[in-house]
């Protein structure tokens, strides 16, 4: 999937400012940022280096960071296609479907609470997540796991080709600094999809974002059911203080993060979506948040403006 590249990177100049100063104020080693709006690319940046030593790599368009918790949104989305697909109501029990864990231990877990992170996070004498949890129903009811059936519905159709669980190392990792001892890492696990090794660069997360924006609908074809995203409404409304298929939704705009930083934000308002990449995050990540929005959200008003 390529985008054409509007350059408007003047227009955003505050936002690159706040990010600049955010990484270095978190001790980030990496950054980038790019933001979407009316089916362009009109802004890109990048800043840093995979990690802080001696022959560490810039960052490029072709860096690939761990989103970490913005992968809830890819998984979530694979349980919601899954479903839809199979024609399996939210409100059935999990107990219904999945036999490797004993009812007693799932109890009245259904699919709507896997879907709006309700309820227990762990399940099971193996203390299994939620993610893995709703990897386990998806293959039940498909019989692929996480990675193969989003791969199949999303990533081959849009040719999101820098997207991947990493079972290995390559070059063009960016380390995270997400232990108390400050070393740089990467996170190296299954290919199944449930885990914490989903890697994206800036693009295709953007991307990601920019198909929720759309509803399933790229380049004039609807790439998964409309039933989704109606799906996603219909929880948002009953449910709104809740994570929605991996969302939080405020009045302006909706948004996922990720523990070492990676940040998408969607403003259907504008028709935009922005996203912001680190390697190292704060305490204070809720207050990053929402300033990286806000500030995001006065530019989109300020280049609206401007090209009335």
């Amino acid at each position: 999937m390529e985008l054409t590249f509007k350059n408007c990177n003047e227009e955003f100049a505050t936002l690159f400012t706040y990010v600049q100063n955010a990484k270095d104020r978190f001790g980030s080693s990496a950054a980038s940022i790019i933001v979407i709006q009316d089916n362009k690319i009109i802004a890109e940046w990048y800043d840093g280096s995979h990690h802080f030593k001696s022959g560490a790599l810039q960052v490029t368009q072709d860096s690939l960071f761990n989103i970490y918790s913005t992968r809830k949104t890819y998984v979530c989305l694979a349980l919601a296609t899954a479903i839809i697909d199979g024609g399996i109501s939210i409100d059935t029990p999990i107990h219904k479907i999945v036999d490797d864990i004993p009812r007693d231990m799932l109890g009245e877990t259904t699919i709507q609470d896997l879907l709006t992170a309700t309820g227990p996070k762990y399940f099971g004498s193996e203390k299994v997540e939620r993610e893995g949890l709703q990897g386990k129903v998806i293959e039940a009811i498909t019989g692929n796991n996480i990675a193969q059936l989003l791969t199949e519905k999303v990533l081959k159709p849009l040719k999101f080709t820098q997207t991947e669980w990493i079972t290995s190392p390559k070059e063009n990792l960016v380390c995270d600094y997400t232990s108390s001892n400050g070393y740089a890492s990467v996170r190296i696990e299954s290919n199944e999809g449930h885990e914490r090794n989903l890697y994206t660069n800036t693009r295709d997360l953007a991307y990601w974002g920019y198909l929720h924006l759309n509803k399933g609908y790229i380049n004039e074809v609807q790439i998964l059911p409309r039933e989704i995203f109606d799906l996603t409404e219909t929880l948002r409304k009953e449910n709104t203080e809740k994570r929605i298929l991996g969302w939080y939704h405020k009045k302006d705009w909706y948004y996922a993060t990720g523990a070492a930083g990676c940040h998408c934000v969607v403003f259907p308002e504008f028709n935009a979506v922005g996203v912001r990449m680190f390697n190292r995050y704060t305490k204070n990540y809720k207050e990053d948040q929402i300033a990286f929005n806000s500030t995001l959200l006065n530019c989109l008003k300020e280049e609206s403006l401007v090209n009335i």
